[in-house]
């Protein structure tokens, strides 16, 4: 319900006492029953509850606290008769109102509730009694100036539609970038890998090559013994078959 500093009651003597809550001694608004069974408003014992005071019933007296609600609901006769209470409009002084119905009232017939201009959105500050506002939309220049408004309103959303497309793109991209310097790097170190690999085949190979080279001196100084064993071998031989043929010269026949 809309704050009861919008209306006050007509004929408040004629009240039923039973009505008036202890706490703002005003008629009770959003009712509810604690354990003890004494009534009051909803808003006043929720401030009592948070606030830490005790039931203002001076024959209960204990520490409040959500527990002491009671689930029962308040008699739908107390409600009645709380909503039929004949209520004056300070705004604009109409009699005619019961509670029930004062915010239909205030939202749609009050003539003196204060609204906004209708151009509020497009910059009017302009706040003043409902029945005034016809009279300010006739002259008011923010409302005149809404086609225009509307179009530039219209191309800044786009604009703004724009901007966070492009960053949502700049993201993935950035998103994508570092998933390829995340590649790279590991390609980086793969290849670093290789590197070390091939060095150390090359360092292989090196020393295979220094072994061949050093076998091939061998094998050289082998053949050139393996030659000299040769010469000296045939050397001998045509030595032996020399010395047998001049055997055989200095026989007698």
């Amino acid at each position: 319900m809309t704050s009861n500093n919008f209306y006050e009651y007509i004929d408040r003597a004629s009240i039923d006492e039973n009505l008036i809550c202890e706490v703002c001694h005003n008629p009770f608004l959003d009712p509810v029953v604690i354990q003890c069974g004494s009534t009051y408003c909803g808003p006043c014992i929720e401030q009592n509850i948070k606030s830490g005071s005790h039931c203002p019933s001076q024959s209960c007296n204990q520490l409040l606290s959500a527990d002491h609600l009671t689930p029962n609901p308040t008699p739908r006769h107390i409600i009645s008769m709380l909503d039929n209470l004949r209520v004056r409009c300070r705004l604009c002084g109409e009699t005619n109102v019961s509670r029930r119905n004062f915010d239909e009232h205030l939202q749609g017939s009050c003539p003196e509730r204060r609204i906004d201009c209708s151009a509020k959105d497009v910059g009017c500050p302009w706040s003043g009694p409902k029945n005034e506002h016809n009279e300010h939309v006739k002259m008011c220049i923010f409302e005149k100036l809404r086609p225009v408004v509307d179009i530039l309103y219209k191309v800044i959303e786009n604009q703004r539609l724009d901007i966070e497309k492009l960053q949502k793109q700049t993201e993935q991209q950035t998103t994508e970038i570092g998933q390829l310097n995340t590649q790279l790097d590991q390609q980086k170190a793969q290849l670093q890998g290789h590197e070390i690999k091939i060095g150390d085949i090359q360092s292989q190979n090196q020393s295979q090559n220094n072994e061949i080279a050093s076998i091939r001196e061998q094998i050289t100084t082998l053949e050139g013994k393996i030659n000299k064993v040769r010469s000296a071998i045939h050397w001998l031989s045509q030595s032996q078959e020399k010395e047998h043929s001049d055997i055989h010269t200095t026989l007698p026949i």
